[in-house]
Formats: C-alpha cells, structure tokens, sequence
C-alpha cells in the first residue's frame, strides 16, 4: 500500500468520525444512527478492559507504567485502559475521531495523538511497558498491518508486553453451520398445543400456545448464534397430508432447555385462504440447519376447519410520518457531509496466524499465547495475540 492510499484509508475513518463516531468504533447494528448512548458506549470499554487486562496480565505479567492504544477512536478503550496506568497515549488515524477522544477526556494523564503514517516513527522506539490494540487492525490491509506489528515491538520497552486483536481465518458457511449444528441426536422434541381453535376463517391470523418439552440428553440452547438459533415453526397440511402453505409462523425458543425441561411458547400463524379442512402442523426447526422432524422428531398435528367470508390483511402502515421525518432528514444530513471525503466502509482482513507470529519472531518479539477471542464476530476465528519484547536487538 502505498501513502496515497494510506491516505484513502485515513479519510474513510475520518468520515466516520464526523458522521457517527460511536457507531464506527463499535459497530452494534442497533446504534446506527447515532443511537448510542454516550455512558453505555463507554461502560462497554470499561468492561472489555477490566476483563482483558486481568487475563493478559493473567499470562504475562506487566509494568503498569506507560500504555500505548493504537487505534483507539473515541477513547473507548483508552479512557479506562487510562486508569491502570501511570501515563496512557491514544493514537489513530482520525483527526475526527481524535478530536471526540479529547472533548471526552478527563483524565491529565491521558493524551491522543493523530498518526497519518503506515507506522509508529513519530514514536521512539523501547517508549512504552504495554501496548494494546482491538478491533482496529483487522480493518487495515494485512501488508500495513504486519508493519504496525513490527513497530509495536519496537515502540514497545524490552521486557514490555503487546497485546493486539486480529482474525487469522474467516468461516465458510458449511463450516459455520457445522459449528453450530446440535447433535444428531439432540432433535428430540415433545411438542403439546394448548387450547388451539378448532376453526379459523380463510386468511387469518391466531395466535396458538403450546408446550415444547426437551426429550433429549442435550441442551437446546435459545441464543445459538450465526443465525443457527431453533424456532417454532408450522406448516399447513391437506387431509391427504399434502402441503398447503410450507414455513408460516416463526417463534424463537424463548428460553434454553435442559434435557427434560419445557417452556411455553406463543405461536402467530396464517389460515389458509383455502377453505375446508386442514392439519396445522407445528415443529421445531434449527435455522438454516434441518428441521427436528427430518431427525426423527414427532411434529403436532392440529385439525383446524378453514371456513367463513375471507380475511382481508390490512396495508402496512407507513414506517416514516412526518413527526418523525426531521430527525431522520437530520441524521442523513450529517451522514451525506463527510461523504465528499469517499463512502465510509468496515473493510476486513485476515492475517494468518503463522504469519502474525513470524512477523513477532523478526520484531525481537516472543508469543505468549494467542487467545480465541470471538472478537470479530461468529464468522471470523479471531486471536489475542499477547506477546513480550526480549531484551535482544531485533534481527533485521
């Protein structure tokens, strides 16, 4: 990469920075907009840092002296990485994001500092006992990034620990989903409807409760992630056991369930628009997996008699009304502005592990231990990588 399109790079956070700082230091897809709440953003670094600080500290031990945050934002992290050391320095790429660090700051003995370069010369080398950096290196081209990791063992004292954030492997969706699938032979449900309606009219919409029962000798958790969570689900059967309407209602399992365990869960399903006798029939489906009946799972089965005038749905209403229109407008104003500079975009790269710990190696650096952190979301396998400086010049 070369500066012109380091540059290209550094404009893209500035743009973040000016048009929703939280959001782009932690981006929860709910906070876009700036819906985060300042003291909720914040309380989230505090406790990623009281969190990791005890392990690394757990695995190599450090000076609590000076602390390096590369690529710290807002402050997020560095505020309360701030508090556990004698002198903190925050540094990114963002004048936008540095300028919001330093109007949040109160702390004297923390200071943030712009760095336009693909490296740390501004800084001189054996500066700092610690150096830190998450969910910042991942969005950096790999070339750049083994650079920075070079230069944070140089920057870093002899003896110093450096602790930084990076995915080494991103998941393909086969293997996401053998991640996640329950054992074969955990799709084992008992399935009670409770009071359903014996008759519903042509096109509407009932809520039915039942009962799932847990019958196997597995847990069926309620919050698996990467979209392999378990539903409630049903299909509309024909007398003769055809299909008449596949995939109606969805309900999340509400709660986890311990073999033996049972919880009650409200269903919203759609009659048919064909009239005469059906099967309501109800299962349990783990997303984007199989469902529990193609493992051998009894499905319930309803008769419900489809009869009487149809039901017609009404139009959704309009999601955006005129009260609500100027925030809106507002937002998108702040938005648009700093587009001039290029779209903001989250980039992710990936880094091998065996070239992250030989980029250490020449640095004059020892690993540790790389930790699996989940920082990076359920598609990526993401390290903590701790590692020390010997107290040796680094080969060139």
């Amino acid at each position: 990469m070369n500066l012109q399109q380091f540059r290209k790079l550094a404009r893209n956070w500035d743009a973040f920075g000016d048009a929703d700082p939280l959001f782009g230091v932690l981006s929860d897809p709910t906070k876009f907009g700036g819906q985060w709440r300042v003291d909720d953003f914040f309380a989230s670094g505090d406790a990623h840092v009281r969190k990791w600080l005890r392990i690394i500290h757990g695995v190599a031990p450090f000076h609590r002296g000076s602390c390096l945050d590369f690529g710290c934002g807002v402050g997020r992290l560095t505020r309360p990485l701030a508090e556990s050391f004698l002198e903190t320095v925050g540094i990114d790429v963002a004048k936008s994001m540095i300028a919001v660090a330093r109007r949040y700051n109160r702390n004297p003995h923390c200071r943030f500092v712009v760095n336009r370069d693909p490296d740390l010369r501004s800084i001189n080398s054996s500066t700092f006992d610690f150096v830190h950096s998450c969910l910042v290196l991942q969005h950096v081209p790999p070339e750049v990034t083994i650079t920075y990791i070079q230069e944070f063992f140089r920057v870093v004292k002899p003896g110093g620990v450096v602790a930084f954030q990076l995915p080494a492997e991103r998941y393909s969706e086969e293997s996401i989903t053998e991640r996640y699938r329950l054992p074969v032979d955990a799709y084992a449900v008992r399935i009670v409807p409770l009071a359903p309606p014996p008759t519903l009219r042509p096109g509407e919409t009932a809520t039915v409760r039942l009962t799932v029962a847990n019958e196997s000798a597995h847990v069926l958790a309620h919050d698996i992630p990467a979209g392999r969570h378990i539903s409630v689900a049903n299909h509309w059967l024909r007398p003769d056991g055809s299909v008449s309407i596949a995939d109606d209602g969805r309900a999340m399992l509400p709660a986890t369930l311990a073999p033996g365990e049972r919880v009650d869960v409200e269903l919203t399903v759609h009659a048919p628009t064909e009239p005469g006798p059906h099967l309501l029939e109800i299962d349990l489906v783990q997303e984007r997996v199989c469902w529990f009946a193609e493992r051998g799972s009894k499905t319930a089965r309803v008769p419900i008699e489809v009869a009487g005038p149809i039901v017609h749905q009404p139009e959704a209403a309009p999601t955006t009304t005129p009260a609500d229109a100027a925030p809106r407008t507002s937002f998108l104003r702040r938005w648009l502005r700093p587009l001039r500079r290029g779209t903001p975009t989250f980039e992710m790269h990936v880094v091998p592990r065996a070239e992250v710990e030989a980029a250490i190696a020449r640095s004059g650096g020892e690993l540790v231990e790389a930790i699996d952190d989940g920082a990076a979301g359920y598609r990526w396998l993401s390290y903590t990588y701790v590692g020390r400086k010997k107290n040796l010049e680094p080969r060139t």
